[in-house]
C-alpha cells in the first residue's frame, strides 16, 4: 500500500475519547494505557496531538498519539495502532511514513519507544515490533531508557530526508525533556531512568 491511499487527520476532543474508549482500551493493556483525563488535558493544552489514520474514502484505519510540544525538536509517539481487520496489508507502514511527513515542517525526529525483547513478556512479539519500525524508516539509536519498571529501546523516525539534524545525545536530552514536564518531579525521579540506570532490571510500576 501507499501513502497515496491514506491521509492523516487531527480530531476533535470528542472523536478523541470516542477512539480511546473503543480502540485504544482494546488495543493497549491498563497498565500502558494513560487515563483519558491525562490525553484530554494535554490536547487542550497543545502539547499532544490526536490524529486519525483514514483510508481515502474516509473509513477509520488507525490513530497515534503524540506528545508534540511546540518549539521543541522532538516528538514521542506515545500510541501507534491500526484497527484488527486492518492489520497485515501495509497500512501500519504507510502510517508511519505519513506520520513522518506530517511533522517534517515543525520536527526534526519522532521518537519511538518499542519493548526490550530480553526483557518483554512475549520476547517474539517485542521483535516484530522492532523489525516493523525499522522496515518503516525508524533508526535504532543507542538511548537506553527504563520508564515505568520497563526497559525500552528507542528508535528515531528522522523526518527529513536527509536524516535528524539532532545528535543521540540531543535526542535524549529531548526525550528526558518530555518525562519531566509530563510527570510530576517526584514520581518521573522514581519511575524514569536514562543511561546506565537504566539498564539493570527493575519492578514494573503501573501509572497512578
Amino acid at each position: 500500500m501507499t501513502t497515496t491511499q491514506f491521509y492523516l487527520q487531527p480530531v476533535s476532543l470528542q472523536q478523541a475519547q470516542q477512539i480511546y474508549e473503543q480502540h485504544m482500551t482494546r488495543d493497549f493493556p491498563p497498565a500502558e494505557l494513560k487515563p483519558f483525563a491525562m490525553i484530554r488535558q494535554g490536547m487542550q493544552q497543545g502539547s499532544y496531538d490526536f490524529l486519525a489514520l483514514y483510508r481515502t474514502d474516509d473509513t477509520l484505519m488507525g490513530y497515534a498519539v503524540l506528545v508534540a510540544e511546540p518549539g521543541q525538536p522532538a516528538a514521542l509517539l506515545d500510541y501507534y495502532a491500526v484497527l484488527p481487520q486492518t492489520r497485515g496489508g501495509g497500512v501500519g507502514a504507510a502510517g508511519l511514513q505519513l506520520l513522518r511527513q506530517y511533522y517534517a515542517p515543525q520536527k526534526d525526529s519522532i521518537l519511538i519507544e518499542s519493548e526490550y525483547p530480553a526483557e518483554a513478556p512475549d520476547p517474539a512479539l517485542a521483535e516484530r515490533r522492532l523489525g516493523f519500525y525499522t522496515r518503516g524508516g525508524a533508526r535504532k539509536t543507542s538511548i537506553a531508557e527504563r520508564l515505568f519498571g520497563v526497559r525500552y529501546t528507542i528508535f528515531s523516525l528522522d523526518c527529513s530526508a536527509q536524516g535528524s539534524a539532532c545528535s543521540e545525545s540531543e535526542l535524549e536530552q529531548a526525550l528526558r525533556g518530555i518525562y519531566r514536564r509530563m510527570i510530576p518531579g517526584t514520581v518521573c525521579a522514581q519511575a524514569v531512568q536514562f543511561g546506565a540506570e537504566a539498564i539493570p532490571y527493575r519492578p514494573a510500576v503501573e501509572w497512578g
